[in-house]
């Protein structure tokens, strides 16, 4: 991608909040893109439901910015619910674009990732309205030298589990969705990967539960672990806090890890390419892209 390159948009998701949205699509065209939004985008637009539309209409909206040749880059308007649902309409197209998002739109990310096209772990559209100036700067400075230079993120508030340098493919998911895929066509392979892992609003325990099922399968080379925002410990007590939980694994797995990283669901997201060749060194915090 390059300043001026087109982006292409829909809501493959939730709807969007119109507020929210449009502060996100001024910031992109602020730094020099110019977009097209598909009017898909905007059905269920500031109503009390989450639906954007059906899977055809989101299908359909998918296979004309593809067909569109102006478009380089397709990101999400939002995230939400139900992108798992356009899976097996988009698998067998013969011809995909690299698209950016994440939480829900991690579905997406994965089919492209095994499809071989190129996806993007980093915000949607909506997303780009509450983040702050340094993670905007970041997105912007990534999107505009995909395959240019490396970027150094040091990660200096986060903690070390597991200490150890590893340079492998990189994978970046909000945990719960990627766990949906598991015994599906649609779960790429990341066995050697390194995984970055983040959520919202879950169950401790559920979390606990998801990374057993998770490392049942997967076998990665090192792990980050970002933010598991509003995390909640309803009923009786689990017992145990995340860091308790995350440490269980990294004792088991024996690869680098560290926790705590700043990738969340509140705004402190950067682009990562997935399958990009990364370097973590867990021991200092550093992460290079």
């Amino acid at each position: 991608m390059t300043l001026g390159s087109t982006i292409g948009i829909f809501a493959p998701s939730s709807s969007i909040i119109p507020e929210k949205f449009e502060v996100g699509l001024q910031i992109l065209k602020g730094h020099g893109y110019n977009t097209i939004v598909h009017p898909q985008t905007y059905i269920g637009a500031g109503e009390q439901t989450q639906i954007a539309g059906t899977t055809e209409q989101k299908v359909q909206a998918y296979k004309e910015l593809v067909a569109d040749q102006s478009v380089g880059l397709i990101i999400a308007a939002t995230g939400g619910n139900r992108a798992c649902f356009l899976l097996d309409e988009l698998a067998p197209l013969k011809s995909h674009k690299p698209i950016m998002g994440f939480s829900d739109v991690t579905a997406l990310l994965s089919l492209h990732y095994k499809l071989g096209t190129p996806s993007i772990f980093g915000p949607t559209i909506q997303t780009l309205a509450r983040m702050d100036e340094n993670h905007i700067h970041l997105t912007f400075e990534k999107l505009n030298s995909l395959t240019q230079t490396a970027t150094e993120i040091e990660m200096v508030d986060s903690i070390t589990l597991n200490k150890g340098e590893v340079t492998a493919p990189i994978f970046a998911a909000t945990l719960s969705v990627l766990n949906t895929l598991i015994g599906t066509k649609h779960m790429p392979d990341l066995n050697g990967h390194i995984l970055v892992i983040e959520d919202i609003g879950e169950e401790l325990n559920s979390i606990d539960r998801m990374l057993w099922h998770l490392f049942s399968v997967v076998n990665p080379s090192a792990i980050i672990f970002g933010q598991f925002v509003d995390l909640k410990d309803t009923g009786r007590p689990y017992g145990q806090n995340i860091k308790h939980v995350l440490a269980a694994y990294t004792q088991k797995l024996g690869i680098p890890v560290i926790m705590n990283a700043p990738i969340d669901h509140y705004g402190r997201i950067f682009p990562i390419t997935c399958g990009q060749t990364a370097k973590l060194d867990a021991t200092n915090r550093i992460l290079i892209l």
